[in-house]
Protein backbone atom coordinates (compact mmCIF):
# COMPACT_ATOMS: atom_id res chain seq x y z
CA UNK A 1 0.00 0.00 0.00
CA UNK A 2 1.24 3.25 -0.78
CA UNK A 3 2.06 6.11 1.93
CA UNK A 4 0.02 9.26 0.98
CA UNK A 5 0.78 11.36 4.13
CA UNK A 6 3.97 13.59 4.61
CA UNK A 7 6.63 12.99 6.71
CA UNK A 8 6.54 15.72 10.11
CA UNK A 9 8.63 19.10 8.86
CA UNK A 10 12.06 18.82 9.68
CA UNK A 11 13.04 22.42 11.02
CA UNK A 12 12.57 22.30 14.39
CA UNK A 13 10.38 25.13 15.64
CA UNK A 14 13.30 25.46 18.47
CA UNK A 15 15.75 26.12 15.87
CA UNK A 16 14.12 28.06 13.98
CA UNK A 17 12.70 30.76 16.99
CA UNK A 18 16.93 30.56 18.31
CA UNK A 19 17.44 31.54 14.59
CA UNK A 20 15.59 34.21 14.14
CA UNK A 21 16.91 36.03 17.96
CA UNK A 22 20.54 35.71 16.31
CA UNK A 23 22.00 32.21 17.35
CA UNK A 24 24.45 30.78 14.63
CA UNK A 25 24.20 27.47 15.41
CA UNK A 26 20.69 26.99 15.44
CA UNK A 27 20.84 28.66 12.03
CA UNK A 28 23.70 25.91 11.41
CA UNK A 29 21.86 23.24 11.88
CA UNK A 30 19.07 24.69 9.74
CA UNK A 31 21.33 24.41 6.55
CA UNK A 32 22.76 21.06 7.67
CA UNK A 33 18.73 19.95 7.67
CA UNK A 34 17.81 21.45 4.61
CA UNK A 35 21.13 21.95 2.78
CA UNK A 36 20.86 19.20 0.42
CA UNK A 37 16.97 19.93 -0.65
CA UNK A 38 18.22 23.50 -1.67
CA UNK A 39 21.05 22.39 -3.67
CA UNK A 40 19.02 19.73 -5.44
CA UNK A 41 16.67 22.08 -6.12
CA UNK A 42 18.98 24.56 -7.77
CA UNK A 43 21.22 21.70 -9.66
CA UNK A 44 17.79 20.31 -11.07
CA UNK A 45 17.47 23.68 -12.80
CA UNK A 46 20.93 24.81 -13.32
CA UNK A 47 22.62 21.08 -13.88
CA UNK A 48 25.68 22.82 -12.56
CA UNK A 49 27.03 21.34 -9.27
CA UNK A 50 29.10 24.18 -8.49
CA UNK A 51 26.54 26.87 -9.37
CA UNK A 52 23.60 25.15 -7.28
CA UNK A 53 26.11 25.18 -4.39
CA UNK A 54 26.97 28.53 -5.22
CA UNK A 55 22.79 29.59 -5.51
CA UNK A 56 22.38 27.43 -2.41
CA UNK A 57 24.82 29.60 -0.67
CA UNK A 58 22.99 33.03 -1.70
CA UNK A 59 19.91 31.37 -0.57
CA UNK A 60 20.72 31.01 3.08
CA UNK A 61 22.57 34.26 2.92
CA UNK A 62 19.20 35.79 2.23
CA UNK A 63 17.14 33.10 4.33
CA UNK A 64 19.82 34.77 7.15
CA UNK A 65 18.52 38.35 6.62
CA UNK A 66 15.12 37.95 6.16
CA UNK A 67 14.71 35.38 9.35
CA UNK A 68 12.96 38.15 11.45
CA UNK A 69 10.41 38.59 8.75
CA UNK A 70 8.91 34.90 9.03
CA UNK A 71 6.37 33.90 11.79
CA UNK A 72 6.31 30.06 11.40
CA UNK A 73 8.73 27.65 10.79
CA UNK A 74 6.11 25.75 8.68
CA UNK A 75 6.88 28.74 6.44
CA UNK A 76 11.02 28.05 6.00
CA UNK A 77 11.05 25.36 4.12
CA UNK A 78 8.71 26.88 1.00
CA UNK A 79 10.39 30.14 1.36
CA UNK A 80 13.86 28.52 0.67
CA UNK A 81 12.30 26.71 -2.25
CA UNK A 82 10.64 29.41 -4.22
CA UNK A 83 13.75 31.77 -3.42
CA UNK A 84 16.03 28.73 -4.51
CA UNK A 85 13.79 27.82 -8.08
CA UNK A 86 13.56 31.97 -8.56
CA UNK A 87 17.80 32.35 -8.24
CA UNK A 88 18.48 29.02 -10.17
CA UNK A 89 16.18 29.97 -13.09
CA UNK A 90 17.65 33.88 -13.10
CA UNK A 91 21.40 31.98 -13.19
CA UNK A 92 20.04 29.71 -16.21
CA UNK A 93 18.91 33.11 -18.11
CA UNK A 94 21.44 35.08 -17.42
CA UNK A 95 24.54 32.45 -18.36
CA UNK A 96 22.70 30.40 -20.70
CA UNK A 97 22.48 26.59 -20.56
CA UNK A 98 25.98 25.32 -20.86
CA UNK A 99 27.17 22.73 -23.83
CA UNK A 100 27.69 19.40 -23.26
CA UNK A 101 31.01 18.44 -24.25
CA UNK A 102 31.33 14.97 -26.75
CA UNK A 103 34.22 12.72 -25.24
CA UNK A 104 34.11 9.37 -22.51
CA UNK A 105 31.43 11.01 -19.77
CA UNK A 106 30.29 7.49 -19.67
CA UNK A 107 32.99 5.66 -18.71
CA UNK A 108 34.02 8.18 -16.37
CA UNK A 109 30.63 8.09 -14.67
CA UNK A 110 31.32 4.78 -14.39
CA UNK A 111 34.52 4.79 -12.62
CA UNK A 112 32.92 7.57 -10.37
CA UNK A 113 29.98 5.12 -9.80
CA UNK A 114 32.01 1.95 -8.86
CA UNK A 115 34.91 3.37 -7.45
CA UNK A 116 36.87 3.80 -10.15
CA UNK A 117 40.32 6.38 -9.88
CA UNK A 118 38.73 7.27 -6.70
CA UNK A 119 34.96 9.41 -6.32
CA UNK A 120 36.26 12.38 -4.84
CA UNK A 121 39.23 13.47 -7.07
CA UNK A 122 36.76 12.02 -10.04
CA UNK A 123 34.31 15.28 -8.63
CA UNK A 124 36.91 17.76 -8.79
CA UNK A 125 37.23 17.57 -12.57
CA UNK A 126 33.69 18.85 -13.17
CA UNK A 127 32.39 15.90 -15.40
CA UNK A 128 29.26 15.31 -12.87
CA UNK A 129 27.64 18.21 -14.30
CA UNK A 130 27.84 17.32 -17.95
CA UNK A 131 26.70 14.15 -16.93
CA UNK A 132 24.22 14.87 -14.71
CA UNK A 133 22.90 17.93 -17.50
CA UNK A 134 22.35 15.12 -20.07
CA UNK A 135 20.56 12.52 -17.74
CA UNK A 136 18.62 15.21 -16.26
CA UNK A 137 16.99 16.64 -19.70
CA UNK A 138 15.54 13.11 -20.29
CA UNK A 139 13.71 13.27 -16.85
CA UNK A 140 10.78 14.77 -16.42
CA UNK A 141 11.19 18.59 -14.64
CA UNK A 142 8.80 17.67 -12.09
CA UNK A 143 10.83 14.34 -11.29
CA UNK A 144 14.08 15.98 -11.49
CA UNK A 145 14.10 17.22 -7.70
CA UNK A 146 12.66 13.90 -6.20
CA UNK A 147 15.18 11.74 -8.31
CA UNK A 148 18.53 13.90 -7.30
CA UNK A 149 17.55 14.55 -3.51
CA UNK A 150 15.97 10.85 -3.29
CA UNK A 151 19.91 9.34 -3.60
CA UNK A 152 21.11 12.57 -1.23
CA UNK A 153 18.86 11.27 1.27
CA UNK A 154 19.43 7.89 1.63
CA UNK A 155 16.78 6.49 -0.50
CA UNK A 156 13.95 7.78 1.81
CA UNK A 157 10.32 8.87 -0.43
CA UNK A 158 9.33 9.88 3.54
CA UNK A 159 12.25 12.41 3.69
CA UNK A 160 12.35 13.50 0.39
CA UNK A 161 8.21 14.55 0.84
CA UNK A 162 8.93 16.35 3.99
CA UNK A 163 11.44 18.26 2.43
CA UNK A 164 9.71 18.92 -0.61
CA UNK A 165 6.33 19.77 0.39
CA UNK A 166 4.48 16.74 -1.19
CA UNK A 167 3.27 13.53 -0.53
CA UNK A 168 4.85 10.47 0.38
CA UNK A 169 2.88 8.77 -2.95
CA UNK A 170 3.52 12.09 -5.15
CA UNK A 171 7.05 11.81 -4.32
CA UNK A 172 6.95 7.21 -5.53
CA UNK A 173 5.42 8.88 -8.93
CA UNK A 174 7.55 10.96 -9.56
CA UNK A 175 10.53 8.88 -8.72
CA UNK A 176 8.73 6.16 -11.45
CA UNK A 177 8.45 8.49 -14.10
CA UNK A 178 12.08 9.02 -13.94
CA UNK A 179 13.02 4.92 -13.94
CA UNK A 180 10.48 4.54 -16.71
CA UNK A 181 13.13 6.87 -18.93
CA UNK A 182 16.44 6.06 -17.48
CA UNK A 183 18.53 2.25 -17.56
CA UNK A 184 18.71 1.38 -14.90
CA UNK A 185 22.76 1.29 -14.60
CA UNK A 186 22.58 4.75 -15.83
CA UNK A 187 20.29 5.58 -12.76
CA UNK A 188 22.52 3.90 -10.92
CA UNK A 189 25.76 6.27 -11.34
CA UNK A 190 23.61 9.12 -11.63
CA UNK A 191 22.27 7.86 -7.85
CA UNK A 192 25.71 7.54 -7.01
CA UNK A 193 27.17 11.13 -8.76
CA UNK A 194 23.87 12.87 -6.46
CA UNK A 195 25.44 11.33 -3.48
CA UNK A 196 28.68 12.06 -3.67
CA UNK A 197 28.54 15.88 -4.48
CA UNK A 198 25.94 16.26 -2.03
CA UNK A 199 26.78 19.24 0.23
CA UNK A 200 28.69 18.07 3.48
CA UNK A 201 29.49 19.10 6.83
CA UNK A 202 32.20 21.70 5.56
CA UNK A 203 28.83 23.37 3.72
CA UNK A 204 26.87 24.68 6.82
CA UNK A 205 30.29 25.74 8.26
CA UNK A 206 31.22 27.96 5.19
CA UNK A 207 27.26 29.33 4.86
CA UNK A 208 27.55 30.53 8.61
CA UNK A 209 31.10 32.14 8.41
CA UNK A 210 29.91 34.08 5.31
CA UNK A 211 27.25 35.46 7.88
CA UNK A 212 29.58 38.34 8.56
CA UNK A 213 30.33 39.27 12.15
CA UNK A 214 29.52 37.23 14.76
CA UNK A 215 27.46 39.85 17.00
CA UNK A 216 25.56 40.40 13.56
CA UNK A 217 22.50 38.44 14.54
CA UNK A 218 19.87 37.57 12.09
CA UNK A 219 17.50 39.96 13.47
CA UNK A 220 19.84 42.45 13.87
CA UNK A 221 20.75 41.89 9.95
CA UNK A 222 17.37 42.08 8.83
CA UNK A 223 16.93 45.34 10.83
CA UNK A 224 19.83 46.91 9.47
CA UNK A 225 18.53 45.54 6.11
CA UNK A 226 15.16 46.80 6.41
CA UNK A 227 16.66 50.26 7.73
CA UNK A 228 18.88 50.47 4.57
CA UNK A 229 16.64 49.90 2.35
CA UNK A 230 13.57 51.95 4.31
CA UNK A 231 16.04 55.12 3.58
CA UNK A 232 17.14 54.61 0.52
CA UNK A 233 14.72 52.29 -1.91
CA UNK A 234 11.83 53.50 -0.04
CA UNK A 235 12.94 57.46 -0.40
CA UNK A 236 13.27 56.67 -4.33
CA UNK A 237 10.12 55.08 -4.57
CA UNK A 238 8.05 57.74 -3.11
CA UNK A 239 10.26 60.51 -5.04
CA UNK A 240 9.09 58.69 -8.27
CA UNK A 241 6.30 58.13 -7.40
CA UNK A 242 5.47 61.78 -6.75
CA UNK A 243 7.12 62.57 -10.19
CA UNK A 244 4.66 59.97 -11.79
CA UNK A 245 1.50 61.53 -9.45
CA UNK A 246 2.54 65.00 -10.93
CA UNK A 247 2.31 63.73 -14.55
CA UNK A 248 -0.66 62.20 -14.43
CA UNK A 249 -2.09 65.23 -12.31
CA UNK A 250 -1.30 67.35 -15.41
CA UNK A 251 -2.16 64.86 -17.79
CA UNK A 252 -5.78 64.67 -16.11
CA UNK A 253 -6.06 68.37 -15.34
CA UNK A 254 -5.96 68.74 -18.89
CA UNK A 255 -8.42 66.62 -20.60
CA UNK A 256 -10.57 67.05 -17.77
CA UNK A 257 -10.29 70.87 -19.20
CA UNK A 258 -11.72 70.20 -22.55
CA UNK A 259 -14.68 68.33 -20.71
CA UNK A 260 -18.13 69.51 -22.75
CA UNK A 261 -20.58 68.77 -19.78
CA UNK A 262 -20.74 68.16 -15.83
CA UNK A 263 -21.45 64.64 -16.43
CA UNK A 264 -18.16 64.03 -18.68
CA UNK A 265 -16.37 66.11 -16.65
CA UNK A 266 -17.22 63.79 -13.38
CA UNK A 267 -16.52 60.62 -15.68
CA UNK A 268 -12.97 61.54 -16.48
CA UNK A 269 -12.25 63.04 -12.70
CA UNK A 270 -13.12 59.39 -11.92
CA UNK A 271 -10.70 57.52 -14.51
CA UNK A 272 -7.78 60.10 -13.30
CA UNK A 273 -8.37 58.98 -10.00
CA UNK A 274 -8.15 55.11 -10.82
CA UNK A 275 -5.15 55.99 -13.15
CA UNK A 276 -3.21 57.61 -10.54
CA UNK A 277 -3.70 54.68 -8.22
CA UNK A 278 -2.55 51.79 -11.07
CA UNK A 279 0.51 54.40 -11.90
CA UNK A 280 1.27 54.81 -8.30
CA UNK A 281 1.09 51.31 -7.04
CA UNK A 282 2.86 49.75 -10.58
CA UNK A 283 5.65 52.40 -9.06
CA UNK A 284 4.95 50.53 -5.75
CA UNK A 285 5.53 47.13 -7.19
CA UNK A 286 8.86 47.90 -9.29
CA UNK A 287 10.22 49.30 -5.60
CA UNK A 288 9.26 45.81 -3.99
CA UNK A 289 9.46 43.83 -6.73
CA UNK A 290 13.84 45.39 -6.43
CA UNK A 291 13.74 44.61 -2.37
CA UNK A 292 12.47 40.80 -2.62
CA UNK A 293 14.80 39.73 -5.44
CA UNK A 294 11.42 38.89 -7.64
CA UNK A 295 12.37 36.60 -10.71
CA UNK A 296 12.57 38.62 -13.95
CA UNK A 297 9.54 35.96 -15.33
CA UNK A 298 7.99 37.22 -12.49
CA UNK A 299 8.40 40.44 -12.73
CA UNK A 300 7.51 40.82 -16.52
CA UNK A 301 4.50 38.69 -15.89
CA UNK A 302 3.24 41.50 -13.45
CA UNK A 303 4.05 44.44 -15.64
CA UNK A 304 2.30 43.32 -18.65
CA UNK A 305 -0.67 42.93 -16.20
CA UNK A 306 -0.23 46.34 -15.62
CA UNK A 307 0.24 47.26 -19.22
CA UNK A 308 -2.70 45.87 -20.26
CA UNK A 309 -4.25 47.98 -17.74
CA UNK A 310 -3.24 50.80 -18.65
CA UNK A 311 -4.16 49.99 -22.33
CA UNK A 312 -7.52 49.06 -20.78
CA UNK A 313 -7.77 52.57 -19.06
CA UNK A 314 -6.47 54.30 -22.06
CA UNK A 315 -9.32 53.14 -24.44
CA UNK A 316 -12.26 53.71 -21.38
CA UNK A 317 -11.03 57.44 -21.98
CA UNK A 318 -11.36 57.16 -25.19
CA UNK A 319 -14.94 56.00 -25.07
CA UNK A 320 -16.13 58.25 -22.64
CA UNK A 321 -14.69 61.48 -25.00
CA UNK A 322 -16.73 59.96 -27.65
CA UNK A 323 -20.12 59.17 -25.36
CA UNK A 324 -19.57 62.97 -25.14
CA UNK A 325 -19.77 64.07 -28.25
CA UNK A 326 -21.97 66.54 -29.72
CA UNK A 327 -25.06 64.94 -31.62
CA UNK A 328 -24.50 61.77 -29.72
Amino acid sequence: MTMTSTAPNPVLEDDFLAARRGDREAFARLVRVTQRMVASVALAVTRDIQLSEDIAQETYLKAWQRLSTMQHAESFLPWLREVTRNRAIDHVRRRGRRELLPGDDDARMADAAHGGPGPDAWLQSGQQSRLLARALDAVPDESREVLLLFYREGRSSRHVAALLGLSDGAVRKRLQRAREVLQSELLAQVGEVARHSAPGLSFATLVVASLGPAEAGAATAATATAGKWALGAIGGAFAAMALVLGAVFWEVRRYVARARNPVERRELLRHGILYAALMASFVGMLAWSKYDQWADATLLAVSAAYALAIIGLAVRRARIHRRHRPGR
